[in-house]
């Protein structure tokens, strides 16, 4: 698979018409506020951080089933196909993909916490998959993405002394960042605006 051990950036992966749509959707506008059926979570951390952070989710697809309203799977499926035409360009190759899990989550500014920068870092599953992370709306909160890999031999995640960065990557609205799925990564609290990501898991079919 082309695609292991690949980061891409990709900014505007869908067009201006179709952000402005999923960030509407989600969050609303500067002078409305949005309907969408956020879950309240305690911890967005899993964990990783003394203090809690606490944040908002939806699923939309788990286990390759639909978990959503099916108004939210037709508004990211022009954002699925646009990355997965990315992938098969970039490696050159005709695969067949499907997504197999797709969340949201929305953090809250927050200042004074005590802890690590890191949230708990992890992968999202233990089969081989590519990640999508896709932002929502422009913010503070960078997407970490370690050196370390996931390895079915060795499955604990590294001590925090054993992580190496090896990118960063901004959260700005319209902006996709595409990556083997085994790398560890981790996202950093915001503190200045809110954080909105869509996190999809992709694998391939032979």
């Amino acid at each position: 698979m082309k695609w292991k051990k690949k980061i891409w950036v990709f900014d505007d992966i869908i067009s201006i018409e179709q952000q402005q749509h999923i960030k509407k959707m989600m969050i609303g506008s500067e002078t409305a506020g949005s309907d969408f059926p956020w879950h309240f979570i305690p911890d967005v951390t899993g964990g990783g951080s003394q203090d809690k952070r606490p944040g908002f989710g939806q699923t939309f697809i788990r286990d390759g089933a639909i978990k959503s309203h099916e108004a939210y799977i037709k508004m990211l499926e022009p954002l699925w196909k646009n990355c997965m035409e990315k992938v098969k360009h970039k490696t050159n190759t005709v695969g067949k993909y499907s997504v197999v899990k797709s969340r949201t989550f929305l953090q809250l500014p927050l200042n004074g916490l005590s802890g690590g920068e890191y949230d708990a870092h992890h992968i999202d599953l233990m089969e081989e998959h590519f990640a999508l992370l896709y932002y929502v709306c422009d913010a503070d909160g960078d997407t970490v993405i370690f050196e370390n890999l996931y390895s079915k031999n060795n499955p604990k995640p590294p001590a925090l002394h054993e992580l190496k960065e090896k990118m960063r990557v901004t959260p700005k609205q319209g902006r996709v960042v595409i990556f083997d799925g085994y790398y560890w990564h981790t996202a950093t609290q915001p503190t200045k605006r809110v954080r909105c990501v869509i996190n999809t898991d992709v694998v391939q079919h032979a």
